[in-house]
């Protein structure tokens, strides 16, 4: 026997069982529904009681609801699919349910399979319940097993009774809907809350449900780019090439402790050679000169001052004994140069972290306020839809309508302005990054939003990207105060050696050459023996006796370098102390600021949700709860900014002694 025909019988017994129970379900009836002799029947299966209960079995196993979502993200529109399915499920199987119930004292193996479905879709609600209450979209979930229940005593009574008594039960398209919105008013879940609770953490999810879809899009967490900030920043490039020069200079000041030694080669063609002149001028007839043996023109001198093809070899040295203390100064201030150009670059690394950090925080904030600007518009189309109704029954004015009509269109340029708003913060961040303007990107850190966060200023910090610092208040430890000591260091070195300027100095020198006079018709001497040496030493003393006030220029320019360098360090250290003053202020108050809005808005929210359901039960107008709608409103974007700046002045602080001075303090 083929399965279809096992599947067949199966559905048969399902049908004749639902409809007649199982005494009405003989084994004749089934095979006459499935079309096969009853023989087939007792072979397959073996008896009637095997068939019915394999039966009622494989009905329960089909067509069951999709578990709900681990990660609540609209709970009134996932409940509300959930329960479609299950209601339609109860449906479907209302006859086999009623007969089991019903045989369920003397056939209990044809009620058990039936209560798999509810039972499984009971905790798998309940589950969800608890999600609901760890996400903040419910006050709590102290109830989750009866809220369920009541849900699940809805939909069951609904599929079961909806045909003996209908007009109990409202319209079969709006019911599971009904039901939910219901169950979820129960559970202390309102608009504000369904719309508004943890926005991180819906802007999370979000995230992650479209990146599954959209591969193209670009995953950036904060600590991703904090790492692209260090490479790609345009000021820590500077500042590296200012170390780069640094060390340069300290080549440069290091090298005149060593050998100077350099070496030439030249190549000189006498056009015109006043020598030769005089030879051929002075000299006597060549009789006279071949019988005398010679005259200058053959001497050695004539060959080296009358040659026309001169060529040279040169290699000099230098070496310094004595600078009177200049060279180890200028190497000092090289170093000390060195020492400040290396602060700069760590200081130019902590504002670009600084900055990337607000950046992104920028644009995630940014994503939460056009989130709740759409929720808001959400919330006043939603008002607009209940005044409607009201109007077409007769409970609500004119006036009434067209305020709620308003205050929808007054909605809708702020979604735009929010949604602009995170344009443009995202765009400012891919510039930071050099990342491609036009490519998607989704932010995978999200602003904490939780007051357990909000730690002592004094003791170590953990930011956003879980890295733990231990900030540093002290004037000493600041980056600008250590770069503008290296300053004055530098310009100490600097007047030293000015100062040291009239100082002889000694000069060890040394020259090696050799001369070679090719013949006429050759370029170089053809052997080593025809190059002729000259190699000396000298020993020089040098020292400067008339330089028309250049030295004492010189030395002016230092002091007034120094004594500026001087009051820097000092105007730092003040400009460092009012700073940190300042940013353990801004701490203070970013973290009372969370605090106060933390309250406020799970006051706003209570407000909400008693004048959502006062406005429903006509007790007030729609003015009433525009205003609170406002207010709650207000309190989430002062909720979300508060969130925002304390992140970054948590950061601030953190990287405070590695920061460059705030306007604060100068």
């Amino acid at each position: 026997m083929t399965d279809p025909t096992r599947t067949q019988i199966l559905e048969a017994a399902a049908r004749i069982y639902s409809e007649a129970g199982f005494r009405g379900a003989t084994t004749r009836r089934i095979a006459d529904e499935a079309g096969v002799n009853e023989v087939t029947l007792f072979r397959l299966f073996g008896s009637k009681s095997a068939l019915i209960g394999e039966a009622v079995r494989a009905h329960s196993r089909v067509a069951r609801a999709e578990p709900l979502p681990a990660v609540p993200v609209d709970p009134a529109a996932e409940l509300t699919e959930w329960a479609k399915a299950d209601h339609e499920f109860l449906v479907a199987a209302r006859g086999m349910i009623l007969t089991s119930m019903a045989e369920m004292h003397e056939r209990p193996e044809c009620a058990e399979p039936n209560a798999e479905h509810p039972v499984e879709s009971f905790r798998d609600l309940t589950g969800y319940v608890e999600r609901l209450a760890a996400h903040r979209f419910i006050p709590a979930a102290t109830d989750a097993k009866a809220a369920a229940t009541m849900l699940k005593g809805s939909l069951f009574a609904d599929a079961m009774g909806r045909d003996l008594m209908p007009e109990m039960f409202p319209p079969l398209d709006r019911a599971p809907a009904t039901y939910v919105r219901l169950f979820l008013r129960s559970l202390g879940a309102t608009v504000a809350l369904l719309l508004f609770a943890l926005l991180p953490a819906r802007a999370s999810a979000q995230q992650a449900t479209t990146a599954a879809t959209v591969t193209a899009t670009t995953s950036l967490s904060l600590a991703d780019a904090l790492r692209i900030a260090e490479r790609k920043s345009e000021g820590v490039a500077i500042a590296g090439a200012g170390v780069t020069r640094a060390r340069g200079q300290q080549a440069q000041a290091n090298s005149q402790r060593l050998p100077q030694i350099n070496g030439s080669a030249g190549y000189q063609r006498a056009i015109q050679n006043q020598f030769q002149a005089i030879t051929e001028r002075f000299s006597g007839p060549p009789d006279t000169t071949a019988s005398a043996g010679g005259g200058f023109a053959d001497s050695p001198l004539a060959r080296i001052f009358a040659a026309p093809n001169t060529f040279s070899f040169t290699l000099s040295a230098t070496q310094n004994l004595y600078t009177a203390g200049r060279l180890p100064a200028q190497r000092a201030g090289a170093d000390a140069a060195r020492s400040a150009a290396d602060i700069a670059l760590t200081s130019s690394k902590a504002q670009a972290v600084l900055e990337v950090a607000q950046a992104y925080f920028d644009a995630v904030a940014a994503d939460q306020f056009l989130a709740i600007a759409d929720s808001s518009l959400m919330l006043t189309e939603r008002t607009l839809t209940q005044t409607q109704v009201a109007r077409e029954i007769g409970a609500a004015a004119e006036f009434d309508l067209l305020r709620a009509r308003v205050a929808r269109d007054n909605q809708k340029p702020l979604v735009i302005q929010a949604r602009g708003a995170r344009t443009t913060a995202y765009l400012r961040l891919k510039q930071l990054l050099d990342l491609p303007l036009a490519a998607p990107l989704q932010l995978t850190t999200p602003i904490r939003d939780d007051a357990a966060t909000v730690a002592g200023i004094t003791g170590p910090i953990t930011l956003a990207d879980d890295r733990t610092l231990t900030p540093d208040t002290s004037v000493a430890a600041r980056s600008s105060v250590r770069q503008a000591q290296a300053q004055v260091g530098a310009s100490e070195q600097a007047l030293r050696a000015a100062r040291l300027a009239r100082m002889p100095s000694v000069q060890l020198s040394s020259t090696y050459q050799r001369f070679a006079y090719p013949p006429e018709g050759t370029f170089l001497p053809s052997a080593i023996d025809l190059y002729f040496p000259n190699w000396n030493v000298s020993l020089g003393l040098s020292f400067p006796v008339l330089t028309g006030g250049r030295l004492r220029g010189e030395r002016l320019v230092a002091e007034a370098n120094l004594t500026e360098a001087q009051q820097r360090l000092q105007q730092t250290r003040e400009g460092a102390s009012l700073d940190a003053l300042l940013v353990l202020s801004a701490l203070e108050q970013a973290q009372a600021g969370y605090l106060a809005s933390v309250g406020t808005d799970t006051q706003a929210a209570q407000a909400y949700r008693i004048a959502e359901v006062r406005f429903q039960e006509g007790i007030s107008t729609q003015l009433e709860l525009t205003q609170v709608r406002v207010q709650l409103e207000q309190a989430r974007l002062q909720r979300v900014n508060a969130a925002r700046d304390l992140e970054l002045a948590k950061l601030r602080l953190a990287l405070l002694k590695d920061l460059p001075l705030t306007a604060g303090g100068r």
